[in-house]
């Protein structure tokens, strides 16, 4: 898959979310086009309940529906790892899958896959499931493919997270808090140009570095700002 497929891919999501699609229609496609760009043999989506309990939400084929309901009864694989340490998983090699996974392992490798990955789904700190890829050829797992996979993972959990419907309410103050934190960056580069002696447009290029450098988002490199300076 190219660039530009991959991005016509998460375009695709995107606009399925704001035009209320089916979500499960939206994500199955995105798993079809997660498989595609990244190389894999099949993909499967595994979710926390409301329970806490994990369960399968979407898969590109039948083999990868049996693989990741074998890893719930087990309590074991790729999927059971990336939720439990919230990290990425690779292995691609059939001795290594079978000694970490022991029998769900065995089964991977049974099903003709030499090669597995592993991502969270993470929502503000949380881990609501994992994306699971599924590889014949061994080769086709790298650190691009990995990057890729969590991007796709990344997408799927906006898909679902935003497929609840907003009440008028709720959505009302989802846009005023929007509209409050661009106040905010507004104030925090009007103080940057008087206090430098700067345009607007190098004002927001300062801010932009002072939340990359300190590793901030920037509306609370902006409130900072703005605190700093009613401070003094």
């Amino acid at each position: 898959m190219t660039a530009s497929s991959v991005t016509q891919a998460f375009v695709d999501a995107t606009a399925a979310m704001v035009e209320d699609r089916d979500v499960a229609d939206t994500l199955a496609k995105l798993l079809h086009d997660c498989a595609t760009s990244t190389a894999a043999n099949a993909i499967g989506l595994l979710v926390t309940d409301e329970r806490g309990d994990l369960d399968v939400l979407s898969t590109t084929s039948h083999q990868a529906t049996e693989l990741e309901i074998y890893q719930l009864q087990h309590d074991a694989g790729p999927c059971i790892d990336a939720v439990r340490s919230g990290a990425s998983v690779a292995v691609a090699n059939d001795g290594d899958i079978k000694a970490r996974w022991s029998l769900v392992g065995e089964a991977i490798v049974r099903a003709g896959f030499h090669a597995v990955q592993s991502v969270p789904l993470r929502w503000h700190g949380r881990i609501i499931g994992a994306l699971n890829a599924f590889h014949r050829d061994p080769g086709t797992v790298d650190e691009e493919t990995q990057v890729l996979l969590q991007a796709f993972a990344d997408v799927a959990t906006v898909v679902i997270v935003q497929s609840a419907e907003l009440s008028s309410a709720e959505l009302t103050e989802k846009v005023r808090l929007a509209l409050a934190g661009r106040t905010v960056i507004e104030q925090a580069k009007g103080v940057l140009a008087q206090t430098n002696n700067i345009d607007m447009a190098a004002a927001y290029e300062l801010l932009a570095r002072r939340a990359a450098e300190n590793g901030s988002s920037l509306s609370g490199a902006a409130a900072r700002i703005i605190e700093d300076a009613q401070t003094r």
